[in-house]
């Protein structure tokens, strides 16, 4: 990646007004050679006018837009398609052309006016199907085929054209999930070789996958800018989408994925409401810890390390934890701690959590509760790595009831509310 030290394409405090509305308001940017940067917001935010605006199709009111070091305003048409591509959302005046002649059109500005199309041309505009898996429609009219399939045929257009800088509009809205996940490996794959690409992307996941930087626009300005971990936080997503999210690592991309939560919000809890104390860790409680407050019940939340995703979600949900260092073993204080907030409960619920040396004091923290209730999906003796230490103590363990979903923990809880109030 460039990093912007050599801007292969820049925009400087873009404005694009229609009548008093700003659709861009001090919009600025860069992009340098591999980089593949994600424009991410809300419908209306203006990602399709600022991508408009930076392939030359619209002409901003206020600022500038900069293309390998020269003013997109002094260049013509044919000099601006040589260097970049864009691939809109909708294309019109393709009606009755098949899906070789479309992706031809891509060759177009490497052509004198009274020009045919050669071999070579013929030539790249294939490997630009193939490459998008798209040479099966090379004699099918474009009115034939589905929406993700056009949709295929026009990114092969656009990389037909050659392009050293590529912006795409939502290039994945109309395909099915293994063709979304092709398209941006394809466009990545590029990018390795030297492509700049600028993308407006719907799902937040996939751009932090794929993307190096995103760019979050809001109500036509610059929310946040940087990396996928910078940008997707719970409070700029709450911001700029009006929802409330959890943001957690990916186990195996390592990248941000976002998990939306309803838009309904519990009350706060009041002294009087049913006490539950939820033991989890790694991800194993966080919706138990959300269907729990939407069910009206007071929580807390046994240890947590530094960055768990069941950390970040109790954030997000105002609930009470014991904090620990990540990775690190239970000390005398936060079992203290822990061991608080056991008595203090009415009910404790033990999550599917691997338990290991580190946390094996979670065992004995909940053989104090009045009431257990196991939420398990895999038998302890497939989590448990302390060589039996741990399935062991979980023998000893009397839970009021096995639950597999969270749904069913909160069930269990009001039945037993209700036992008692009778």
């Amino acid at each position: 990646m460039d990093n912007g030290r050599n801007p292969m394409l820049e925009a400087h405090d873009l404005v694009y007004r229609v009548e008093a509305t700003r659709l861009l308001d001090q919009v600025s940017l860069s992009a340098g050679r591999g980089d593949f940067v994600g424009l991410i917001g809300p419908n209306g935010a203006g990602k399709t006018t600022l991508l408009r605006t930076l392939s030359g199709l619209l002409r901003a009111q206020e600022g500038s837009v900069v293309v390998e070091g020269r003013d997109l305003a002094h260049m013509s048409a044919a000099e601006i398609a040589r260097i970049q591509a864009h691939m809109p959302q909708t294309t019109s005046n393709t009606y009755g052309f098949n899906g070789l002649e479309i992706v031809m059109m891509g060759r177009y500005p490497h052509m004198n006016r009274f020009q045919v199309e050669g071999s070579e041309d013929r030539r790249i505009a294939l490997d630009s199907m193939r490459l998008t898996e798209t040479e099966a429609f090379v004699d099918r009219e474009i009115n034939t085929l589905s929406g993700g399939e056009r949709q295929r045929v026009f990114l092969a257009r656009a990389l037909a054209q050659q392009p050293r800088i590529l912006l795409l509009d939502e290039p994945t809205s109309n395909l099915d999930i293994q063709h979304q996940l092709k398209v941006l490996g394809t466009i990545r794959a590029l990018v390795a070789k030297g492509l700049t690409a600028i993308a407006a992307i719907h799902d937040l996941s996939l751009a932090a996958r794929f993307c190096h930087r995103l760019i979050l626009l809001n109500g036509g300005r610059i929310l946040a800018q940087g990396t996928p971990e910078e940008v997707l936080t719970p409070a700029n997503i709450e911001t700029a989408f009006r929802v409330r999210a959890v943001v957690f690592q990916d186990p195996f991309s390592g990248t941000p994925t976002i998990s939306l939560l309803d838009e309904t919000q519990p009350l706060p809890p009041s002294e009087s409401d049913p006490r539950v104390h939820v033991v989890c860790g790694g991800g194993t409680g966080a919706r138990l810890m959300y269907e729990l407050r939407q069910a009206g019940f007071s929580v807390t939340v046994g240890p947590l390390g530094a960055g768990d995703a069941d950390r970040t979600a109790a954030d997000i949900l105002g609930i009470d934890y014991v904090s620990v260092p990540a990775f690190s073993a239970i000390d005398e204080d936060a079992h203290a701690r822990h061991l608080e907030m056991v008595d203090a409960s009415d009910f404790a619920v033990l999550c599917n959590l691997p338990i290991g040396f580190n946390n094996l004091s979670n065992l004995e923290a909940v053989r104090r509760t009045r009431q257990l209730i196991c939420l398990e999906t895999t038998p302890l003796s497939e989590r448990d790595f302390t060589g039996g230490v741990a399935h062991r103590l979980y023998q000893d363990l009397s839970p009021a009831a096995r639950c597999r979903t969270p749904q069913e923990v909160v069930s269990a809880i009001r039945e037993r509310i209700g036992e008692v109030s009778n």
